[in-house]
Parts: C-alpha cells; structure tokens; sequence
C-alpha cells in the first residue's frame, strides 16, 4: 500500500520535487513494506471483497499510487490472468516495485508508469480496466473526486474500485513508551493531530457522487508490537521519521524522550518493555452499474 503512518504521510505529501534525501527515502520505503507485513490480513480481505464484487475473471487492473509494490503484486498473484499497471510519481518507489515484482515471479504481468494521479494518468492506460485500486493514495491528490470520476470512466461496466484509507483514532503505548517521560504517547498523537494526521477522509459520498454503486466499507484495526523483529523496526522507523516531522512541535523533553525510545527500539537488550501501535484502517468496494439496473438499485453503503 502507498503510505502508512503519520509519518509517511507527510514523507508522501513532500514528494511533488521527491524531495527527501535518500537516506529518508529508503527509510519510508522500507516503512511502507514492514506496514504491508502487519496489514497482511486487511489486504487479504480487500482482494476477496474486490474478486466477490466482481464476479469475473479481470484482465487489466490499475494501482493507483502504488507505493513500493505490495499491492501490485498481491493484485498479480491473487488474479492470475490480469495485466496489472503500477501507477506512482517517485522513480524509487517503482525501482522498488519492479525488483519486488521480478522477485515473486509476476514481473511479465505489471507494468510500471511514472506520473502523478493529478496529471492526465488514464491516457497511459490501453483502454478500460475491469479493477481500480487506490490503497492510502487517494487523499494526497489536489482533486479526489476528479481522480474517482476518471476511475468510472475507465472502468468496464460492471467493474470495481476499492479504496482504503486510515480511519478512527491511532494510539502509542505504553503512555511513556518505557522512557518514563509521562503522557509522552499522548505528546505525540496530539502533535500529530495539529498537523492533520492521520489523514482519514470518508469516500462513501464521493464514490456515490462519481456514479459507483453497491458500496460496501469495512473497518479493521492495525496493531503492532516491538516484541517481534519487524514490529520493532516498524515502529523505530515510524518515531525516527515523525520526530524530524515533530522536531519544531514537541518540547526538548518530549523530543529527548522519544529519540530514547527509538534507541531502545534498535537494541536486541531482551529487559527493554515492548512497545504497541495501533491505527484503524478502512476500504470501499464500489461498482460501476452495468446497466441493467440491479447495480444502480442496490446504492448504498453498508457499514
């Protein structure tokens, strides 16, 4: 999926020049795939409500925005028969995306194109497409409910887009991070909040809008612990790239506290008290009506 945490999303919405240093760079890149690892199950249940939802075998599907490739290449392995176009505006992202794809064997069945969803993306395309998919992308666009009705045009009759999105609230614990710095947890949240993170917009009025119907939208929550390796190097990576995100926002003793955290974080010490995460997460599954009517009966969404 494209972005993952506060952090990352920041990281995403600085990319327009891909102005980050390359050491940022490959850490959010890397931020994005241990994310894709703890979201697993999410991922899992979009693609089963994509392939119910459209009850056909797809041949072309597009990502919109696709990150370093995780859903790229959980769309090739779970439809075997489809071509799949990875659409992103970072030539590092789809370096990555391409090793990734070579790697699990799909790479004759996705193709890569280096432009912005703002830009005029579906002329890349060879025609319509029977699947969409817009996974924590959809937000950073100057003009989403413009992106959702090229989305429609493009799509078959009868075809489906799925967005996700985060949603809810996004918690830290223990509430000093085992720093003893106090309320350090809720510091952070709040300070992220200020800037508008976590990014949680809800699509289901504009998907109806673009002329989707049969809506469904299913909530799961993600959490992550420092008791496993990944999990601890997910969240060490997460507080690095929000502490350079906070550094102007959070007092010197919040700021001290968090930077111990991280070091805690990157030590194997077996005593260092594990660490949680947890953000909600959402998907749409919408359908273009094909016009026969039962489609455009069956608007709604379903909660």
């Amino acid at each position: 999926m494209t972005s993952t945490t506060p952090a990352a999303h920041d990281h995403h919405h600085a990319r327009p020049g891909h102005g980050p240093a390359p050491e940022s760079d490959r850490e959010f890149a890397e931020l994005l795939d241990l994310d894709a690892v703890h979201a697993a199950p999410f991922l899992r249940e979009a693609l089963l409500a994509a392939a119910a939802a459209l009850g056909r075998e797809p041949r072309e599907i597009v990502d919109l925005g696709a990150g370093t490739g995780t859903s790229t290449v959980a769309l090739a392995n779970h439809f075997p028969e489809a071509r799949v176009h990875a659409l992103d505006a970072s030539p590092g992202m789809l370096e990555r995306l391409r090793a990734s794809s070579i790697d699990t064997g799909v790479s004759s069945r996705v193709e890569t194109h280096l432009l912005n969803l703002d830009d005029n993306w579906p002329s890349v395309l060879p025609g319509s497409v029977d699947l969409a998919w817009a996974a924590l992308s959809l937000h950073h666009t100057n003009d989403p409910a413009r992106v959702l009705q090229q989305t429609f045009a493009l799509l078959r009759p009868g075809g489906v887009a799925v967005v996700s999105e985060f949603t809810g609230a996004t918690t830290y614990s223990p509430a000093d991070l085992g720093t003893g710095r106090q309320s350090l947890a809720d510091h952070l949240v709040k300070a992220l909040a200020a800037r508008g993170y976590p990014v949680a917009p809800d699509w289901s009025e504009a998907l109806t809008e673009a002329g989707f119907a049969r809506i469904q939208r299913q909530e799961t929550t993600i959490s992550v612990s420092s008791a496993t390796l990944d999990g601890a190097r997910f969240l060490q990576l997460q507080l690095t790239l929000n502490r350079q995100l906070l550094a102007n926002d959070l007092g010197s003793e919040d700021l001290v506290a968090v930077d111990a955290a991280i070091v805690s974080l990157a030590s194997d010490r077996p005593a260092v008290a594990h660490k949680y995460y947890t953000s909600g997460r959402v998907f749409w599954v919408a359908v273009r009506p094909d016009g026969r009517g039962a489609d455009t009966a069956a608007t709604g969404v379903d909660r």
